[in-house]
C-alpha cells in the first residue's frame, strides 16, 4: 500500500492550520507527556494510518479551495517552496495563518489532525440523502440549497448526482460519524477505539471549540466522480464563517459553490490543467453563473465584490494563483455574461472552457513569468 502521509500533510495544511507535526516532535524528550499529549500523538498516528489504508483512487483528483503556502509534509518542488517576488497573498489567508499562529504545537497538531478526519468524513460518509446545514447555526441553508439548484439548470454536464454537502466539524463530537470515518481505511480492530479518541481529543482540547473553531473547516472542496465518496462539492463552516469576518458575506455562498461547481465543469470535460488555470478557470466560470441573466444576475457592484473575494483566496506559492490571477479570472467570466449579444443564451459548458484556455495567458502572466520579471523591474527602478 503507497503511504500518503505527505498527502494527509498537504489536506491539513489548506485549511490555512500550522504545518503538520511530526509526532517525535510533538513532546519533549525531557518532560513526560501529559495524557493530552498522548491521546493527541496517538489520534494522529490513527489519522495517518487511516489515510495509508485508503485505496489509492480516494484522493485523486480532489480540488480545495484553498491551498495554504505553509511548509507541508512530504516533498515540494522548489517553485512551489518559494515564493512570487512581489506578490502579497489574499486576505483571507492572511487571516487563516494567523489564527492559526495563534496555537500551540499540540493544539497545532490536534487541529491538523481532526481536520484531516473531518474532510474524510464531509467526502467519504456524509450524503445528501440527510437534510444538509450550511454554516454553523444553518444561516446559510437556504442560499446553499438555491445556489447548488440553479447550478444544476445552468451548466449542461450531468448534474443529479453532484452532491451538495456541509463540511462541518461539529460532526467530529459524533463517535458513530467517527467511526464510519475510520472505517474508510484503518484496520477494523483499531476502529471504535480510535473514534472515540477522536472525540475525546475534541473536547479535551479547549482551542478547538468543541468542533466550532474554524480553521477545522475553512474551506471547501470539489471532488469528481472516480473519488472517495463520488461527485460532490463539500461548503466548510468555517470558510463562510471568516468570509463573513472579511465582509463578503453577500456573496459567500453563492461564489465559493459556483466555483467548486465550476470544477465539476473541468470535470466533466477531463479537463486537468496543470497551472494556475485549474483555479482561475472555475474563478471565470463562476463569474459567468453569477453575472448571468439566468444565474443570479448580479448588478456590477455586487460582481466586483465576487473578484475581490476571488483575490482573497490568492496566494503567491505557484499553487492557486495570485490574488491579481484569480481576481482577473473572475472578472473575465463576469464580462462574458454581460457583453454577449443575447443576455438569455448560455454558453456551452465545452465552449466556455475552450474559451477561457484561450484567454488565459493573456489575463494574467504564468506566475513563473511575474517571477523572472520581478529582478528585471527591479533593477530598471
Amino acid at each position: 500500500m503507497p503511504n500518503r502521509t505527505g498527502f494527509l500533510g498537504r489536506t491539513l495544511a489548506a485549511a490555512g492550520t500550522a504545518a503538520a507535526l511530526a509526532l517525535a516532535t510533538a513532546v519533549p524528550a525531557a518532560a513526560a507527556p501529559s495524557t493530552v499529549e498522548q491521546d493527541v500523538a496517538q489520534l494522529y498516528q490513527d489519522v495517518v494510518d487511516l489515510y495509508n489504508g485508503l485505496p489509492a483512487s480516494a484522493l485523486r483528483g480532489v480540488d480545495r479551495l484553498i491551498e495554504s503556502p505553509v511548509q507541508k509534509i512530504g516533498p515540494r518542488s522548489r517553485a512551489a517552496q518559494d515564493p512570487i517576488p512581489g506578490c502579497t497573498e489574499g486576505s483571507l489567508l492572511t487571516y487563516a495563518n494567523k489564527l492559526a499562529s495563534q496555537l500551540t504545537p499540540l493544539e497545532g497538531q490536534a487541529l491538523d489532525a481532526l481536520s484531516g478526519l473531518s474532510q474524510l468524513y464531509v467526502q467519504g460518509v456524509a450524503s445528501d440523502k440527510t437534510p444538509q446545514v450550511f454554516g454553523t447555526d444553518g444561516q446559510y441553508t437556504p442560499r446553499a440549497t438555491d445556489t447548488i439548484d440553479k447550478l444544476r439548470g445552468f451548466w449542461d454536464i450531468e448534474s443529479w448526482n453532484i452532491q451538495l454537502v456541509a463540511w462541518k466539524g461539529t460532526d467530529l463530537g459524533s463517535q458513530a460519524k467517527m467511526a464510519q470515518t475510520f472505517g474508510l481505511g484503518l484496520a477494523p480492530a483499531k476502529v471504535k477505539d480510535a473514534a472515540a479518541l477522536a472525540v475525546k481529543v475534541l473536547y479535551e482540547v479547549p482551542a478547538l471549540q468543541g468542533g466550532r473553531n474554524p480553521l477545522l473547516t475553512l474551506n471547501a472542496f470539489s471532488a469528481p466522480a472516480g473519488s472517495l465518496g463520488g461527485k460532490r462539492v463539500a461548503l466548510g463552516d468555517g470558510l463562510l464563517d471568516t468570509v463573513n469576518v472579511l465582509g463578503f458575506d453577500d456573496v459567500s455562498v453563492e461564489s465559493v459553490v459556483g466555483h467548486e461547481y465550476g470544477h465539476q465543469v473541468d470535470f466533466a470535460h477531463e479537463n486537468y490543467p496543470r497551472n494556475e488555470s485549474s483555479e482561475m478557470g472555475p474563478d471565470a466560470y463562476g463569474g459567468y453563473f453569477v453575472a448571468h441573466t439566468k444565474g443570479f444576475g448580479w448588478n456590477a457592484r455586487t460582481q466586483q465584490e465576487v473578484t475581490y473575494l476571488d483575490a482573497s483566496i490568492g496566494d503567491c506559492f505557484h499553487s492557486h494563483g495570485t490574488p491579481d490571477q484569480r481576481k482577473a479570472a473572475g472578472a473575465w467570466g463576469e464580462k462574458q455574461a454581460t457583453s454577449q449579444g443575447n443576455p438569455n443564451r448560455i454558453v456551452p459548458s465545452a465552449t466556455m472552457i475552450e474559451k477561457f484556455q484561450k484567454a488565459y495567458p493573456k489575463l494574467m502572466p504564468p506566475a513563473a513569468e511575474q517571477a523572472a520579471a520581478a529582478p528585471v523591474a527591479a533593477a530598471r527602478g
